[in-house]
């Protein structure tokens, strides 16, 4: 066998960073697991509550597969993923059952899996990320399953991954994640470093060469985080891309003894602190972009806590696990590995309340606490809408205060249903179908609009000022087409309230204002400029100040096209305001629930 390292340790240090010399790959099971992890799983599952919980949902769904056929390759539009997360849940549960409990059952199930999957025809490389998830669970099943595995079914398995995982990627023919920076690059370059890694010895060579490329393309998405930590696709394709960009960390670690410098990138250890920055009190996230709505408990997460020995970062988490009980992940026996090497024994929060982001997606997020669901909770955006999964939302906000999220954002709809009505999703272009639709138009989000017209979409908006309880974002970019300037400015005040100002110079033809905001309260309107909106028995008055006609406004329901996901509860209030050819305004709209004070602030210049 070539000596990996005289090929690996070179390509590593000129792709990503200075590794650490190593002798040897490691012998199976090399992929994720050191020595004692094993055992310190077990100990671990029994002797803390949520890791019981986890262990006991594993071991349960691993017994409720063993009387199961193998997965049937199943294609959903152009997509066979829903397989290839099926068959890597069956793989990885099983696989950490017999680790756990030596029961012959689990891996000869697994065995029997693993044998069917070997037979499909391929593994969809046309959506390279069914190639990379089934390559992954066959890494781990081949891997973890070794010193069990029959020579034979080992031949058959080791050939599987090799033809139908690996060589696809070396083709290049449908390997375009390579050139990509988004979370495509992190999930298909972790897969295929895992299983070259899984089957090294069997073409050292290939392996060599793919591990390499895969490190050196993966710089691409790792310069995503930088300067601070924040993930421009949002909460859903952090926990996606993250997570498997930690594999790809942990794999390298485990097979060669270093994570090949990952988590020396810039930005990237700080990523886990955003993540908690990105659930809101209501242990809801901020779900900008292509986001669903419920957080949950990430495994990812504990990678993180694990090698900086921070059990704050994984706070939020272990209290969804508490709250929601255990969600059944692909990926779940990832937290029983990294949890089970952290102090989780005491609650840590963390003391920062504000985070400000630049890069790609700049964010403003506040919150007056982390200990209590009625906390006040305010987060803006800036960034792209043409950028990866982006939404026409430059100055977007959401707004939680009394355990409401008054101004709420819809997140994303299921992406076949779109593809299959002949939405063009994935075009970004200016005049694009993706931007007729309700979530990713303007028309949904709590910003402005203008005109009635598209803002434009390659355009960005930038955060160019913030404090404590401040942010001044620069929007004049993205509203060019429609005015001279807009500058959006966003204050918390006392008792957590929150005033938008809104300065805004209309070029030589008049402008149309709409300020808007999304919310599931009920509306109504209780003065010429004001609002009031009531929700679970609270209430929350929004009130506008400024100069012009001004109409408050609840708008009908939005005139939603057959094939886009229908949200009967949201409604949209506001104000529209008139303006003159070159003259400006000055708006400011004030979020309070106390209906006689409302906060009095000013600009600053």
């Amino acid at each position: 066998m070539r000596n990996l390292i005289t090929t690996i340790i070179l390509l590593l240090s000129l792709a990503i960073g200075s590794v650490a010399a190593q002798q040897k790959i490691a012998s199976h099971p090399r992929l994720l697991l050191h020595k004692g992890d094993v055992t310190n799983m077990k100990t671990f599952a029994a002797t803390n509550t949520n890791a019981q919980a986890v262990h006991s949902h594993i071991i349960a769904a691993a017994d409720a597969i063993l009387p199961t056929s193998p997965a049937e390759r199943t294609m959903e539009g152009k997509r066979m993923l829903g397989t290839s997360r099926e068959v890597l849940k069956r793989i990885f549960y099983l696989s950490y059952a017999y680790a756990t409990t030596e029961d012959k059952r689990y891996a000869q199930r697994a065995e029997v899996e693993m044998l069917a999957v070997s037979e499909y025809e391929d593994w969809n490389p046309a959506h390279f990320l069914d190639v990379a998830e089934m390559t992954l669970a066959m890494a781990i099943g081949y891997d973890w399953l070794f010193d069990y595995l029959p020579i034979h079914s080992k031949s058959r398995i080791a050939m599987a991954i090799y033809e139908k995982g690996l060589k696809p990627a070396e083709a290049n023919t449908d390997a375009w994640y390579q050139s990509s920076a988004n979370n495509w690059n992190q999930v298909c370059n972790a897969a295929i470093v895992a299983g070259a890694l899984s089957i090294y010895e069997r073409d050292t060579e290939l392996c060599d060469s793919l591990i390499a490329k895969a490190i050196e393309s993966n710089r691409k998405a790792l310069e995503k985080y930088a300067p601070d930590g924040a993930y421009p696709e949002g909460f859903g394709y952090w926990e996606y891309g993250t997570s498997y960009q930690a594999i790809l960390a942990a794999v390298l670690d485990s097979a060669l003894g270093n994570d090949g410098g990952i988590s020396s990138s810039k930005g990237f250890m700080q990523s886990a602190l955003w993540m908690n920055f990105m659930v809101a009190p209501s242990m809801n996230c901020y779900n900008f972009y292509d986001s669903h709505l419920k957080a949950s408990c990430i495994p990812a997460k504990y990678w993180f806590a694990r090698k900086l020995n921070a059990p704050e970062l994984v706070v939020i988490d272990e209290q969804l696990l508490k709250e929601q009980g255990v969600k059944s992940d692909r990926l779940l026996p990832l937290y029983m590995i990294w949890a089970s090497g952290i102090s989780l024994s005491k609650e840590a929060y963390p003391s920062q309340k504000v985070w400000v982001s630049g890069g790609d997606t700049p964010l403003y997020i506040y919150r007056s606490g982390w200990q209590s669901p009625t906390d006040t909770y305010f987060a803006i955006k800036g960034g792209r809408a043409a950028d990866s999964h982006g939404h026409i939302d430059a100055g977007s906000f959401i707004y939680e205060a009394q355990g409401i999220r008054w101004a709420v954002d819809l997140g994303v709809q299921d992406y076949n249903t779109l593809e299959q009505a002949g939405v063009d999703l994935w075009n970004m272009e200016q005049t694009s179908s993706r931007w007729e639709l309700f979530r990713t138009d303007v028309a949904s989000h709590n910003t402005l609009s203008l005109n009635a017209q598209r803002p434009r979409v390659d355009a960005r908006a930038e955060i160019i000022a913030s404090d404590e309880k401040s942010v001044v974002l620069d929007l004049s970019d993205v509203y060019a087409d429609q005015a001279a300037s807009v500058i959006r400015r966003a204050e918390i005040g006392k008792n957590g309230s929150l005033t938008i100002f809104d300065k805004i110079a209309a070029s030589d033809k008049p402008l149309s204002i709409e300020w808007k905001m999304a919310t599931y309260a009920e509306a109504e309107l209780i003065g010429p400029n004001t609002i009031e909106l009531h929700q679970d028995g609270k209430t929350l008055y929004i009130k506008l100040k400024g100069k012009g006609k001004i109409t408050p406004t609840v708008w009908e329901e939005y005139p939603l096209k057959e094939y886009e996901a229908k949200d009967s509860d949201v409604r949209r209030v506001g104000f529209i305001i008139e303006l003159k050819a070159n003259t400006s305004t000055e708006l400011e709209v004030t979020l309070t629930t106390t209906r006689s004070k409302m906060l009095k602030t000013f600009w600053k210049r």
